[in-house]
């Protein structure tokens, strides 16, 4: 084995970190959303009439893989400023959705 070929504790915790990013975090958030226990409350993003709405999870997933990427980038130092600018479009519309008066129609005042 080369030096170049050894993996050190310090790249092993790196990776370890990089992957509870990756997957606990959804993982954990998609479950305080649904627990009675939590006040986290996230359906509205992915849900439509009660109801899990793909689209939009699908956006959501591409949305988190390009956040951890944008981390990756940055800890590795080769992140530029189209990378940010292209995380930024992708930030808004969920930021937008999350900001949103509810569309719930309100009962007339009596």
């Amino acid at each position: 084995m080369s030096a170049n070929e050894i993996i050190t504790r310090q790249e092993i915790i790196f990776l370890l970190v990089f992957g509870v990013l990756v997957f606990v975090v959804p993982i954990v958030v998609a479950w305080a959303t649904y627990s009675e226990h939590s006040r986290i409350d996230l359906r509205s993003l992915w849900t439509h009439q009660e109801r899990i709405d793909k689209f939009a999870v699908i956006i959501l997933g591409t949305w988190w893989v390009h956040t951890c990427s944008i981390i990756l980038e940055v800890l590795l130092r080769t992140v530029s400023t189209q990378d940010f600018m292209s995380y930024t479009a992708w930030a808004l519309p969920i930021i937008a959705k999350m900001f949103a008066p509810s569309s719930d129609p309100k009962p007339p005042a009596s």
